[in-house]
């Protein structure tokens, strides 16, 4: 039986992180192999089929790992953030180079998903904070930062604060 000095203190901790900015989280949690095919197959069907035509730049067979397509909800979109950093690429310079790795972002439209931002980087993350979606770009330097904030139809420059 849990003591009440530990479910608490828990419970406070918990309840003290809905507060905090979402983040884009992967889907799936596909078995043990780090490059499960379904990481893949599972993506919706517009954007695989452009993944797909990577086969000819990289060399078959490609693949992704778990954390190569990251999913972000706010009320009403659905975002799709792909991060060639993890993907299985033989010819590494096709989606990587000094600026960073390929990254690209989808918005669903209608049951559809159209490309919304494409851009070389060190990392890209989707944030979601007060049902405001955000991307934050972090090129090859330490320092350099940019943050993106969907305006209903692209991302545009966002020189604001986020709460």
């Amino acid at each position: 039986m849990l003591s009440r000095t530990w479910v608490f203190p828990a419970i406070a901790f918990a309840l003290s992180l809905a507060g905090l900015p979402q983040t884009a989280r992967a889907h799936g949690g596909v078995g043990q192999d780090p490059w499960n095919p379904a990481h893949l197959s599972n993506l919706p069907s517009d954007i695989r089929g452009h993944v797909k035509k990577w086969e000819a730049a990289c060399g078959a067979p490609i693949a992704a790992a778990q954390q190569f397509a990251l999913y972000l909800t706010i009320p009403g979109t659905q975002f799709v953030a792909l991060h060639f950093d993890d993907f299985r690429c033989r010819n590494k310079i096709a989606v990587c180079n000094a600026s960073g790795c390929l990254h690209e972002v989808y918005v669903a439209n209608h049951g559809r998903y159209r490309k919304v931002l494409t851009v070389r980087a060190r990392d890209v993350r989707l944030i979601s904070e007060q049902n405001a979606a955000f991307i934050e770009i972090q090129d090859g330097s330490r320092e350099g930062r940019t943050l993106l904030r969907w305006s209903g139809s692209r991302f545009l420059n966002w020189a604001g604060t986020r709460n």
